[in-house]
């Protein structure tokens, strides 16, 4: 399991949110590592940089304007020069707000990107956050295929030609949707909640033994992909002979952890006859049920518990 960083550059950012480029076009590869913004206005009005946070996202709404527009014409230059000065990621202007030419002349010297958007300023910095709080999250990597089966998000799980890719694309024609194959990127958006993907250079495609590489959306259609899902439980595909241990009954609940978060996890012996896409259906369907209080194996185990103490008696 691959473990990464998160970084999010400027590029993405734009395209994420709709931002238009005020100038600095060549420089959206430039990176962002913090989830949070800051809104310069101390900064601008009273030359006070002691807790500027340079680091940050700058966000310049209708109250930095305000403050900006009170100076003297030698004062804005010099702020403004002198906040670019610390290299922060990229400055963006909210909704109604247009960029002063002190603050292009100050891009167009220090490199640094200034974006316009269509957001009002609250709006705007709990929009960045949300993006940036997703973009920026650790990732782990897990080798397998991720896929919604039902709107219950699966990871198929196993060893390297257990038949993994092969059973998703029998769901793929059954109408399910593929997230990733072969590699599923994933991060917890919160405690509870695994989100899974496809690395950027694998989107929409699978490896298939024999055949090769295939684009899903090609084959099948548009409706056969999705970027993201949450991921729901896990199902591990295992050789008959190794799975000596499995619960036949269901009434032992496995689980796998990815950071803060447990997530269900079935083992599912594989053997020639077997019709593991259907099994990986049923057993979406049953995680389904059992989140909503339906079990049928504690049902089972409590007619056979009931059964039994009637013969007792």
């Amino acid at each position: 399991m691959i473990m990464s960083e998160g970084k999010m550059s400027l590029f993405d950012l734009k395209n994420e949110l709709g931002f238009e480029v005020i100038w600095g076009n060549e420089y959206l590869n430039r990176t962002v590592s913090r989830a949070m913004t800051s809104r310069p206005g101390v900064e601008l009005y009273s030359d006070y940089f002691n807790y500027y946070e340079y680091e940050r996202i700058q966000i310049i709404g209708s109250k930095e304007l305000a403050l900006f527009n009170m100076l003297e014409n030698e004062d804005k230059i010099a702020r403004t020069e002198k906040l670019f000065s610390f290299n922060p990621p990229a400055f963006i202007f909210s909704k109604n707000v247009d960029a002063p030419k002190e603050f292009i002349q100050a891009a167009i010297k220090f490199r640094i990107p200034i974006f316009k958007s269509h957001f009002t300023t609250s709006i705007l910095i709990s929009n960045i956050t949300a993006v940036l709080n997703e973009g920026l999250a650790e990732r782990k990597s897990v080798h397998g295929v991720m896929l919604d089966v039902n709107g219950v998000g699966v990871i198929i799980t196993g060893k390297s030609g257990i038949g993994k890719s092969e059973t998703a694309l029998e769901l793929i024609k059954r109408g399910h949707l593929l997230i990733a194959d072969d590699r599923v990127d994933i991060y917890q958006k919160e405690p509870g909640t695994i989100i899974g993907e496809a690395p950027k250079v694998t989107e929409k495609l699978m490896e298939i033994r024999g055949i090769g590489i295939v684009n899903v959306v090609d084959l099948f259609g548009v409706g056969s992909f999705r970027d993201k899902k949450r991921l729901m439980m896990v199902a591990e595909f295992v050789k008959w002979e190794d799975a000596k241990t499995t619960d036949r009954i269901g009434l032992r609940t496995e689980t796998i952890k990815y950071f803060d978060t447990e997530l269900p996890k079935i083992t599912i012996p594989v053997q020639p006859g077997r019709n593991m896409t259907t099994l990986v259906e049923v057993a979406a369907l049953n995680w389904r049920l059992k989140s909503m209080g339906i079990n049928a194996a504690e049902a089972f185990a409590k007619r056979i518990s009931e059964l039994v103490e009637g013969g007792k008696k």
